[in-house]
């Protein structure tokens, strides 16, 4: 706001700048870069908690995060992704680079549980072009950026906004993030011995 304000004072549509009174401080502080990795005994707690609360959770959050762990995919190659990338009949999912950060197209074998939770999906999309469609009115065609973040955050009992949070379903589970179970899957082929190399391609980091 401040540099909008700074270039609204060069064309002269303003006589001062109201954001310059206010520091990074009044923003809440400077974001504490995080390294959140999910460990197995997590990942078997956390998998429980959301069967065990599907009908608040729903059934297309828990394969998202299913995916998400196996996948290792970006937030929006997931949530905004068409059928028509998907190549069913020999189990690809080909990423083009308009919709990667990377501007790198990927194409990624998809494993056996994988198809079987894309075939259900399929079933449950209605018809949709995308895999998981919008659930409310509203202008996007396919499931909005902050819907899995929310969900989970609803489970956590920590939604933003409410004045009586309910219990933390998760127990001494810290909390995480849907970019977690990415981080999650990068760890979990570490430990496996997966090189390196093989791992950044596998989500597709820019390599050296």
């Amino acid at each position: 706001m401040k540099q909008l304000f700074k270039h609204a004072l060069k064309l002269g549509l303003t006589a001062n700048n109201p954001a310059a009174p206010f520091t990074i401080n009044d923003a809440g502080g400077l974001e504490n870069s995080c390294k959140r990795a999910l460990d197995l005994d997590e990942i078997e707690k956390v998998f429980k908690v959301f069967r065990s609360h599907l009908n608040s959770f729903g059934r297309d959050n828990y394969l998202l995060c299913c995916l998400f762990l196996v996948l290792g995919n970006r937030k929006s190659e997931l949530c905004e992704a068409p059928w028509w990338e998907f190549d069913m009949t020999e189990s690809v999912w080909h990423i083009p680079e308009s919709r990667v950060k990377t501007g790198i197209a990927i194409s990624i074998p998809l494993p056996s549980q994988a198809m079987t939770w894309l075939s259900e999906l399929k079933v449950r999309s209605m018809g949709s072009d995308y895999v998981f469609p919008a659930r409310r009115r509203s202008n996007l065609l396919h499931m909005g950026p902050d819907t899995l973040n929310s969900a989970i955050s609803k489970l956590f009992g920590r939604e933003a906004g409410r004045k009586v949070q309910p219990p933390n379903v998760m127990g001494d589970i810290e909390h995480f993030t849907v970019h977690d179970l990415r981080r999650t899957f990068r760890s979990l082929a570490a430990s496996v011995g997966t090189p390196n190399h093989v791992a950044r391609l596998c989500i597709n980091h820019r390599q050296g």
